[in-house]
């Protein structure tokens, strides 16, 4: 495989891991449908919620390791985040305010969005971004709290399916 990479343009390349980054998310999509289908919703988000907590913990530190990330504070963390498996298909927004405060927030959702596609309701996924952004700014700078502003089950505008609020405590 690595002279297949290796020939690769950098544009093929780029194509390459957004499409590894879909796959993640379809794969965590699956395998939350299919564990729901089989023992219902509790079962999948409590299972679902272990697999986020040590995945993130995981990509964190191999984040922190391999990139040579540490600290940086809010700046810091945000960089780290472009690293996670899923953001290459999941992007987020965000805004500075101030340089001890920011906002993130995710206009499109593919796991919610393909969820309602199907014909299934949102799912509680606050949780799983507690884990995920929490274990993320804990791991690269134990400085950053991360905090939900909103978050499925909540209620969220229509443009908007969650908002966490990230801040520095020196």
């Amino acid at each position: 495989m690595r002279k297949a990479l290796e020939g690769l343009s950098k544009r093929e390349l780029l194509n390459l891991i957004k499409m590894f980054s879909k796959n993640w998310l379809t794969l965590d999509g699956l395998w939350f449908t299919l564990v729901e289908d089989k023992y219902g919703t509790n079962v999948a988000l409590d299972l679902d919620l272990k697999m986020w907590e040590r995945n993130a913990s995981i990509e964190a530190r191999r984040i922190k390791k391999d990139m040579g990330m540490e600290g940086g504070g809010i700046k810091g963390v945000l960089k780290a985040m472009q690293f996670m498996t899923w953001y290459p298909s999941m992007p987020h927004e965000y805004s500075m305010d101030g340089p001890n405060q920011a906002y993130i927030w995710v206009t499109h959702c593919r796991p919610q969005e393909g969820r309602i596609k199907s014909g299934k309701t949102e799912f509680p996924c606050k949780p799983m971004g507690q884990a995920c952004f929490g274990i993320l700014a804990k791991t690269i700078d134990p400085s950053v709290e991360v905090e939900c502003v909103f978050s499925p089950p909540d209620h969220h505008p229509s443009d908007v399916w969650c908002k966490w609020k990230l801040t520095y405590k020196k």
